[in-house]
């Protein structure tokens, strides 16, 4: 059984640490175009061996930062009092095709031998015998009756002998599997004396009609044979029972479409765990969400009815080693409607069972901050039997879907927040940082969040060693802004951090690999909740100011 549990990384703290980190990077990169526009300049003077010091002072990025610029407006909302809440929809898991049904992996022997005792006298072209039309039964498990299917993958494979002294033409139809209006057709010259042939065919494109001979049979296809005396051969006597014999195998037949009655059957969704990357590097202590919503949206686009339940629903905080199970019922016992169709339009049902604060534990289950979700199940196909008459349906790559539609307004308490990063660096060819003697990065941040935030970047080698860190402590602080009784901010606070450029940090920034951003987002105290407001920002400016050796020979 095939199935998928995706979660896509959408984590609303660790994008400002970015933001910063990026603009870090984004002023190094200036840093270095200003000094080659210095070093152009004094290029252009008259020749002269001379080595002074120069101190400049320059910007390099002033901005306004919202927590919106981060992640993309399409991911927040904000209602009429301008409280920002995070809507994220997840797939939780799929249930494919080929765990509904599946063509198994057919075999058949036919012999094509002289009937009579007397044996036959066989002239060039002559056939062999009169050998009738017959049916071949895909033996399908679960009460699963097809009439059609079409094929998007598949192999037919044949083994051909013939114990005559002379080759033999065997026509293998197929009249119920056509592909562009024309039956599968195989026309192939047996070598004679037992001289093995092996052929194999591509089935993709072909759809069999599985109603047999009758039309009123499922699973079914029709074949017919002819064997005849190859017309460049000699004339030969062929005794009682000699032949040619074929082999055939269907096997890895993949439907494009299947239509039919797929049976009473259960398909077991068994314990499984799938990643929950929201709050992927991101720590708090004594977090609590004031609310939250978790709908599950169940999208069946199969064309047969089920039921559902999901049951053992736990959110799984591996870095405490905590688990929070989801306590409500209404995921015991879910009905989902049969999907509808427009030619090869599919229209899904869709079922939805809304978990919210007055039904469940939804707050606890993700004020655990969870990273793995657990969950497992089980899905009953037509529970009241044959109600389509033999139309049900399916399309490659379709399924039944469990999404989970998450809102979680941005309103909860917490003693502070962790958050980690890691980012990929290489200064290794920023040659002109070695005429830099020394200076800061000053970064001045008015910050009207409630919250206050401690920064520190380690560097680290190729090694996984840490060399050094860019924030001096005590230096590192951003304030919040002033808050009222409320934790409202009424007013930013101004912050400025020095970033301190020195030849031994410089040496240290060509040896690292991986910059580990560390951040503290610390909450005011006591009640009551931090609310987060779509017109809170950070207003970032940052200026260099550095020593710099110019050399001219």
């Amino acid at each position: 059984m095939k199935k998928t549990a995706v979660f896509t990384k959408t984590n609303i703290f660790k994008a400002r640490i970015n933001a910063i980190y990026l603009y870090i990077m984004g002023l190094l990169r200036k840093f270095c175009l200003l000094l080659l526009i210095l070093a152009a300049f004094y290029a252009c003077r008259k020749p002269a061996s001379a080595s002074w010091d120069v101190d400049v002072v320059f910007p390099v990025v002033k901005s306004s930062l919202n927590i919106k610029n981060f992640i993309g407006d399409s991911i927040f909302t904000a209602d009429n009092t301008g409280l920002l809440s995070l809507n994220v929809t997840r797939e939780i898991t799929a249930i494919k095709l080929d765990s509904l049904l599946s063509l198994p992996d057919t075999s058949i022997v036919n012999s094509f031998t002289v009937p009579s005792p007397f044996g036959i006298a066989l002239t060039p072209g002559q056939s062999l015998t009169f050998f009738p039309s017959t049916e071949l039964n895909f033996n399908i498990s679960n009460g699963v009756a097809l009439k059609r299917v079409d094929i998007r993958s598949g192999l037919l494979k044949i083994k051909l002998t013939n114990d005559l002294p002379q080759p033999l033409d065997l026509l293998y139809v197929i009249p119920s599997a056509k592909k562009n209006g024309q039956p599968l057709t195989i026309f192939e010259t047996v070598p004679p004396n037992n001289d093995t042939l092996f052929k194999t065919y591509d089935l993709s494109g072909y759809s069999l009609n599985m109603r047999g001979l009758s039309g009123n049979a499922y699973n079914t296809i029709v074949q017919a044979y002819t064997v005849s005396l190859s017309p460049g051969a000699n004339s030969v006597t062929a005794a009682y029972g000699s032949g040619a014999k074929a082999y055939l195998t269907y096997s890895k037949i993949v439907p494009e479409y299947v239509e039919g009655y797929f049976g009473q059957q259960t398909i077991d969704v068994p314990l499984d765990t799938a990643r929950f990357d929201i709050f992927e590097n991101f720590q708090a202590s004594n977090f609590l969400l004031n609310s939250a919503t978790l709908n599950f949206k169940i999208l069946n686009e199969f064309g047969a009815e089920f039921t559902a339940s999901l049951s053992n629903i736990k959110s799984i905080n591996s870095i405490n080693n905590s688990s929070v199970a989801l306590t409500n019922g209404l995921l015991s016992n879910i009905n989902v409607n049969r999907a509808s169709k427009v030619g090869y339009t599919i229209f899904p049902s869709i079922k939805t069972i809304s978990v919210t604060n007055a039904n469940s534990n939804i707050v606890p289950f993700l004020s655990n901050l969870p990273n793995k979700l657990t969950y497992q199940g089980s899905i009953n196909v037509n529970p009241l039997g044959n109600l389509s008459g033999y139309n049900d349906f399916a399309f490659y790559n379709t399924g039944i879907k469990v999404l989970a539609d998450i809102n979680i307004p941005l309103r909860f308490n917490a003693s502070y927040f962790k958050l980690i990063s890691n980012s990929t660096v290489d200064f290794t060819n920023v040659k002109q940082l070695e005429n830099v003697n020394s200076g800061n990065f000053v970064i001045s941040a008015l910050n009207s969040y409630p919250f206050r935030a401690q920064l520190q970047a380690y560097l680290i080698n190729e090694q996984n060693q840490v060399i050094d860190s860019l924030f001096t402590p005590g230096n590192n602080f951003m304030e919040r802004g002033v808050v009222d009784a409320q934790n409202i901010v009424i007013s930013a606070t101004q912050t400025k951090l020095n970033v301190p450029v020195t030849k031994v940090r410089i040496e240290n920034l060509k040896k690292t690999k991986t910059i580990k951003l560390v951040t503290y987002f610390i909450m005011p105290p006591n009640p009551p909740d931090i609310k987060l407001y779509e017109n809170y920002s950070f207003d970032i400016n940052i200026i260099a100011e550095l020593n710099y050796n110019v050399n001219q020979n």
